[in-house]
């Protein structure tokens, strides 16, 4: 039944899921800081081989030479956790573009009203189901619907 009432208007629920799957998932700004964070992870890492190289032919105060080294050290740890943490979302919003998409397709390849449980639909589409003290049960879909029967 809660499938059946989900599926009233197919194609708005498809339509407000690709909406949703292109807002929440998109990885176009994730991808330029990355961009822009790898070509800085490059600079950093030529200019702290060229002072390595400068130390090593020539005579440089060292506790200069050990601030500037530091410097580029700091730059390219902060640089590194950066890609971490944005390849971490960018791999979770990939994630979750991959889950809406294959909810889109069940939905998509389904009758619009169900006589028998299903359960590999039961499998692609429902997220959670929450039994309350007054005996309704609370179907969450993977696209974030929700209905209480």
């Amino acid at each position: 039944m809660a499938f059946n009432a989900l599926l009233g208007d197919r194609a708005g629920l498809l339509e407000d899921c690709r909406l949703a799957r292109d807002v929440l998932c998109d990885t176009t700004a994730i991808d330029a800081e990355l961009t822009l964070l790898r070509s800085e992870i490059e600079v950093v890492s030529e200019l702290t081989r060229k002072a390595i190289y400068k130390n090593a032919r020539t005579v440089i105060d060292q506790k200069e030479w050990a601030e500037r080294n530091n410097a580029y050290l700091v730059r390219h740890r902060k640089a590194s956790e950066r890609v971490d943490e944005l390849e971490s979302t960018r791999s979770e919003r990939i994630g979750k573009a991959k889950m809406i998409d294959r909810f889109i397709r069940d939905i998509g390849s389904r009758p619009l009203a169900l006589t028998a449980f299903d359960e590999k639909l039961w499998l692609a589409v429902i997220d959670t189901a929450t039994v309350s003290r007054d005996g309704n049960i609370t179907f969450k879909f993977r696209n974030g619907s929700e209905i209480t029967e």
